[in-house]
């Protein structure tokens, strides 16, 4: 028998704290935006000065300073030859000393210093403008809409399977989408290209959006009286 309290058992009234409000349940921003990764961008901005820096360190090397180290050497093994044909020991040894202060550097030497000198330049503008369109526009989550660069805006609910395989060890996740009409497609989620606090933060949404729709997808159901206990003969 269920019993129904009384006028003179009326549970307390909850403290106002305790009772959700439509004011209050809805804390998360609307939208949320992650712009391209600080630390990805200035190791690429990096890494350019610096392959541009050694470019210049090689054509220095192989259009002046190897060349010129050369030229002192062959003038100084010249004066020692002629300082040992004359039995001048003691100047042969000095020159020789002085020579040593020299490398010789062969003609394969110099030519690899500057075939280097004019290919790291270029390869350094290449990599910065990959890096740059790698990383381009933003993540934009508005609502329920994602924004990915080089995709159309995805609802969450035309995502059909969210591949997480990399996200724990490397932030990076693979989102699926179908938005009828042959559009489909797949966007990649990267918390190091991207801020990370947002991209997890969009990930996060996505993950809760999409889990519960697979969990209610209805399971298979028994064939009538499968499930009904025999009756005893």
């Amino acid at each position: 028998m269920t019993t129904t309290p009384s006028q003179n058992e009326q549970t307390p009234p909850q403290d106002s704290k305790d009772v959700p409000t439509g004011a209050t349940t809805t804390t998360e921003p609307t939208t949320v935006v992650a712009a391209p990764g600080r630390y990805y961008r200035n190791t690429r901005y990096l890494m350019t000065v610096l392959l541009i820096g050694m470019g210049l360190w090689f054509g220095y090397d192989g259009f002046v300073g190897w060349p010129k180290a050369n030229e002192n050497w062959e003038q100084l093994d010249q004066k020692r030859s002629a300082a040992d044909k004359r039995n001048d020991h003691s100047e042969a040894e000095r020159l020789r000393e002085e020579q040593s202060k020299f490398k010789h550097h062969t003609d394969t030497d110099i030519r690899t210093q500057k075939m280097l000198a004019f290919a790291l330049p270029p390869l350094a503008i290449i990599l910065l403008i990959w890096a740059l369109h790698n990383s381009r526009g933003e993540y934009r989550l508005e609502g329920t809409t994602l924004h990915v660069p080089g995709h159309p805006p995805v609802p969450f609910a035309n995502i059909t399977e969210i591949d997480k395989r990399l996200w724990d060890r490397k932030g990076i996740a693979y989102v699926s989408y179908d938005l009828g009409n042959g559009q489909q497609g797949s966007l990649k989620l990267d918390d190091f290209l991207y801020d990370r606090p947002p991209t997890d933060e969009i990930y996060d949404r996505i993950e809760k959006y999409v889990q519960p729709q697979a969990e209610t997808t209805p399971a298979p159901t028994s064939p009538p009286g499968e499930d009904q206990p025999k009756q005893s003969e």
